[in-house]
C-alpha cells in the first residue's frame, strides 16, 4: 500500500483543474457543466472495460507499493480518477478556449468525399489496428488503443465531420495540444518513479524521450482527441439548436433542455438554412473586424441571444460606418434616409424584403451591405421606433458638417437626447430581446417592472455615451465634432471652435471630469435594476457596464491612447478582470 500514484494527482491534476476552475467558474454556463458531466461519464464507461481488459492480461502493470489498494475492476482507484480529471481538464480547456466562437456561423455544408474520405481513414486505422492484435507481441498495446478509440472516433465523425471541419483549426489545436503535452510530462515523471509501466513484450520499446514509450504518448494524444471532438459533437448539437431557436419568431416558453437537444440532434431531422449561416457569418467578421470589444462582449452572453445581439450590434456598425465614410454631409444624409426607408420596409414586410426599387429612388440605390445588414435584423423581436432613434443620432452628427460655427450640442439637455438616441435606443433593443427569450420572467410579464427596467437602461445608456464623449474628445475634434455642451465649456472660458483647434487643452479637464461625474450618477441610479432581469443576462449586461465604466476610471487617472489617433483601450488584463469580477458578482 502507498501513496505515490494518488500523489501524482495532488502535485498535478488536481492543482491545474483546481486553478482552471478558479479562472474559468465566473464564465461557466450551465450547458458546460452538462457538457463537460456528460464526457465524464462516457470516459468512464468507455475506459473501464479496455483497461480493465489490460490490467487483467498485463499489458500494463503498477508497482504494488504506489497504489491505496482500493480496485474496480481490477482497476485502481487512482487510475479511474485519472481518466475522469483528464476529461475534466481538457473538457474545461476546450470550453473556454471556445467560448468566443460563435457555433452557429459554423453550419456549412461540407463535401460528402471528405466525409468519406475521413470515415476511409478512420476504418483502416481500425482494421490496421486488429491486424496489429492479431499479430501480437510488441504491437499489441498500439493495435488495443486503435481498436478501442477508432470506433468512437468513426461514431463523432460520421455524426459531425461538417461541423469538425467548419470549427476553426487553432481552438482546436490548442485544446488537445497542451493538454497532451502537460500529461506526457506527467507520465514521464510517473514511470522514471516506477509508479506503473508498459510490458516489454506488448511495446515497440521506443522512447520518444527519458522512459516515455510512444505508445503511451499516442495513448494521450487519442484520448485528447476523443474528449475534443466528443465536445465538438455536443457543440454541433447546441448550435443546431440555436439557430432553428433564432430563426423562429415565436416567443420561446421554454428552452430544450440538454437531453432534448442531443435527442434532437441525433433524430437529424433539422436542415440549418445555408442563407441564414452566411448573412450569419457576415455580422460575425463584420463585427469582430469593427468592435472588437462588442464582440468580444457577446461571447457572456447565451444561445438565441447572443446571435440577435451580433445581429443588431452588425446593423448599428454598419450603418454608422457609412455615415461617417461618406465622402460629404450630402451623401451620408442619403445613407440615412435610404436606412430609414428600408427600416419602414422590413418592418412593414419581413418576408418581401428588400423591396422593389422605387422609381422615384432610382438615383440613390442603397448600399448592398446596409440592405444585408437590415435584411438579417430579428424584428419580430425589435421596434422601428428604437432603431429610428439611432438614425436621429446619425442625424446629428451630421449637423456638425453644415456650418463650422453651428454645434448642434449647445447645452447638457442637447447631450443627453443625443445620449438617448444612439446608446439608450440600442439598450432598448437589448431589453426587447431578453423579454423575447425569458417570457415568462416577471421582467417580462409585469408591464410595470418592465417599464422601470427600461428607463434604467436608457440611462445606463446615457451613462456610456457620456463615457464614449469623455473618451473621444480629440478624435471627435479631428472630424470637426464638439460634443461637449457649448454652456460647459462656456464656463471654462472656452467656445466648441477651441476645442477644434486644440483638443488637449488643459481647461478641457474639468470638462471631462464633468461628463465623467455625470456617466457616473446616471450609472449609479440605473445599476440596481439589472437584479430584475433574468440570471442568465445579468453577469454578461454588468461586464459590459463596468467595462465602460472602468474606461472612465482609466481616464480619471490620467490614462491616454499610446498614440495620436487612436482610442483610448484598457489592457487585456484589466479588461479581464473587470469581466470576471462582474460575471462572478452574479453568480
Amino acid at each position: 500500500m502507498g501513496l505515490d500514484y494518488a500523489l501524482v494527482h495532488v502535485t498535478y491534476n488536481i492543482p491545474v483543474a483546481g486553478l482552471m476552475t478558479l479562472l474559468f467558474w465566473p464564465f461557466m454556463t450551465r450547458l458546460d457543466w452538462q457538457k463537460i458531466s456528460t464526457l465524464i461519464i462516457i470516459s468512464l464507461v468507455a475506459t473501464i472495460p479496455w483497461d480493465s481488459y489490460l490490467l487483467r492480461h498485463h499489458i500494463w502493470t503498477y508497482s504494488s507499493d504506489a497504489l491505496i489498494g482500493w480496485t474496480l475492476f481490477s482497476i485502481p482507484l487512482e487510475e479511474i480518477f485519472f481518466f475522469a480529471i483528464q476529461t475534466y481538464n481538457t473538457s474545461l480547456l476546450y470550453t473556454n478556449l471556445t467560448r468566443p466562437l460563435v457555433l452557429p456561423a459554423n453550419l456549412r455544408i461540407t463535401s460528402r468525399k471528405q466525409t468519406i474520405a475521413g470515415t476511409f481513414i478512420i476504418l483502416s486505422a481500425i482494421l490496421a489496428g486488429l491486424i496489429a492484435i492479431y499479430c501480437g507481441g510488441c504491437c499489441t498495446y498500439t493495435g488495443l488503443i486503435v481498436t478501442w478509440a477508432g470506433p468512437f472516433l468513426l461514431i463523432q465523425w460520421l455524426f459531425s465531420s461538417a461541423f469538425i471541419l467548419a470549427v476553426p483549426t487553432t481552438e482546436l489545436i490548442a485544446s488537445i495540444v497542451l493538454p497532451t503535452v502537460f500529461l506526457w510530462v506527467v507520465d514521464t515523471l510517473s514511470i522514471k518513479r516506477g509508479i506503473w509501466s508498459i510490458e516489454t513484450p506488448t511495446k515497440f520499446g521506443i522512447q520518444l524521450w527519458g522512459c516515455m514509450d510512444i505508445e503511451e504518448a499516442i495513448f494521450f494524444l487519442v484520448t485528447n482527441i476523443l474528449i475534443v471532438v466528443g465536445l465538438v459533437s455536443i457543440d454541433y448539437a447546441n448550435a443546431i439548436t440555436t439557430c432553428q431557436l433564432v430563426q423562429s419568431s415565436e416567443p420561446i416558453q421554454n428552452f430544450p433542455s440538454y437531453f432534448q437537444m442531443l435527442l434532437h440532434f441525433m433524430m437529424g431531422k433539422y436542415v440549418p438554412d445555408k442563407r441564414f449561416v452566411d448573412s450569419l457569418t457576415e455580422s460575425v467578421e463584420h463585427l469582430a473586424a469593427y468592435s472588437q470589444s462588442m464582440y468580444m462582449g457577446s461571447a457572456l452572453f447565451q444561445g438565441p441571444l447572443r446571435i440577435d445581439l451580433i445581429l443588431l450590434y452588425s446593423f448599428c456598425r454598419v450603418a454608422d460606418n457609412l455615415v461617417d465614410d461618406a465622402r460629404d454631409t450630402k451623401s451620408a444624409r442619403i445613407v440615412i434616409e435610404e436606412c430609414d426607408h428600408l427600416l419602414e420596409a422590413k418592418f412593414s414586410h419581413p418576408n418581401s424584403f428588400p423591396p422593389l426599387p422605387d422609381p422615384k429612388r432610382a438615383n440613390y440605390a442603397a448600399p448592398p451591405e446596409l440592405i444585408a445588414a437590415i435584411d438579417r435584423l430579428p424584428v419580430s423581436r425589435l421596434r422601428l421606433e428604437h432603431l429610428k432613434g439611432l438614425l436621429e443620432g446619425f442625424r446629428t452628427d451630421l449637423a456638425f458638417g453644415n456650418n463650422p460655427d453651428s454645434f448642434p450640442i449647445a447645452t447638457e439637455s442637447d447631450l443627453d437626447t443625443y445620449s438617448s438616441h444612439v446608446a439608450s435606443t440600442v439598450a432598448a433593443s437589448m431589453l426587447g430581446l431578453i423579454v423575447h427569450y425569458f417570457p415568462n420572467h416577471p421582467f417580462a410579464v409585469n408591464v410595470l417592472l418592465r417599464r422601470r427596467v427600461v428607463d434604467a437602461a436608457e440611462r445606463m445608456g446615457q451613462a456610456l455615451q457620456y463615457i464614449n464623449v469623455a473618451r473621444d474628445i480629440v478624435l471627435d475634434a479631428a472630424i470637426n465634432r464638439v460634443y461637449l455642451p457649448t454652456t460647459w465649456l462656456n464656463e471654462q472660458g472656452l467656445c466648441p471652435t477651441d476645442v477644434l483647434v486644440f483638443p488637449t487643452d488643459p481647461r478641457l479637464e474639468s470638462v471631462r471630469e464633468r461628463l465623467l461625474e455625470r456617466a457616473d450618477f446616471l450609472s449609479a441610479s440605473a445599476r440596481s435594476e439589472i437584479a430584475f432581469l433574468p440570471r442568465e443576462v445579468q453577469g454578461p449586461l454588468l461586464a459590459l457596464v463596468d467595462s465602460y465604466l472602468e474606461i472612465g476610471a482609466a481616464l480619471r487617472r490620467g490614462m491616454r491612447p499610446r498614440k495620436a489617433g487612436e482610442k483610448l483601450k484598457l489592457p487585456i488584463g484589466r479588461r479581464l478582470w473587470v469581466a470576471y469580477r462582474a460575471m462572478a458578482l452574479r453568480r
